[in-house]
């Protein structure tokens, strides 16, 4: 969990600890990080599509302990303070995106799992339960995701399903075939690719791929690595807030 206090314009406070599998746990762990600030808003992020009222997680393959548990009522009710909550993907997209002076940018986050979003006009697109690339199919009947689907990019690619000794190069293939299908349903500006798991993907050989798989288009967006690291989520929920 990266948990930060602003002073309504920056990040002045950062900590980072690992996440509780147990809500209440998580709960207690955030309650305790910055004890004697009042706080006036909480905007964060959660890994998994939210409701539609965004109060609670509704599925997660990789904190199951927070699903469906009421995350927004309890952080209003611990910290007497108004909640916004995002998918965690969705705002490190925005924390990235915001500045960059692009209508239209596809963030891709490569870490345990997968996530992305598709930002306009510096901000997270309208949606329903949110934006899931990691669960896009490119491989019928293939290997199992966590989530319970089949051929899941997520598992071809994302960090619980990938060794120290996969095959980088077949890793890069897999993330083409995914940034292909994203390009050509969001049509975006530039997409940023962010995440631990992109430190051992070579973006180049990935470009080299995307070259001869998207042939739809004329030219292959604009690729680049994230700037933020591991507070793109932070500088995200201090956009919404402001």
């Amino acid at each position: 969990m990266r948990v930060a206090v602003s002073d309504g314009n920056s990040l002045i406070k950062t900590k980072i600890v690992p996440t509780p599998k147990d809500f209440e746990h998580g709960i207690e762990a955030i309650k305790q990080l910055f004890p004697g600030e009042k706080i006036d808003k909480i905007a964060g992020g959660i890994a998994g599509p939210l409701n539609p009222e965004k109060s609670e997680l509704i599925k997660s393959p990789h904190l199951s302990g927070w699903v469906n548990k009421p995350l927004k009522e309890k952080l209003r009710e611990v910290f007497s303070a108004d909640v916004l909550l995002e998918n965690d993907s969705a705002l490190v997209g925005l924390g990235e995106a915001v500045g960059l002076n692009k209508k239209i940018v596809a963030y891709i986050g490569i870490g345990t799992g997968i996530g992305g979003v598709r930002i306009v006009n510096n901000k997270i697109d309208q949606n329903s339960l949110g934006f899931e690339p990691g669960h896009q199919i490119i491989e019928i009947d293939g290997k199992i995701c966590n989530c319970g689907g089949r051929g899941h990019l997520e598992a071809y690619v994302g960090g619980a399903y990938v060794g120290r000794n996969a095959d980088w190069d077949s890793v890069a293939k897999y993330l083409s075939v995914g940034l292909s299908n994203t390009i050509v349903h969001w049509s975006p500006d530039i997409v940023i690719l962010g995440g631990s798991v992109l430190q051992s993907i070579s973006i180049e050989k990935v470009k080299s791929y995307l070259e001869k798989d998207l042939t739809i288009f004329p030219n292959v967006p604009q690729i680049v690595p994230s700037k933020l690291g591991n507070k793109g989520g932070l500088y995200g929920a201090l956009s919404i807030l402001l």
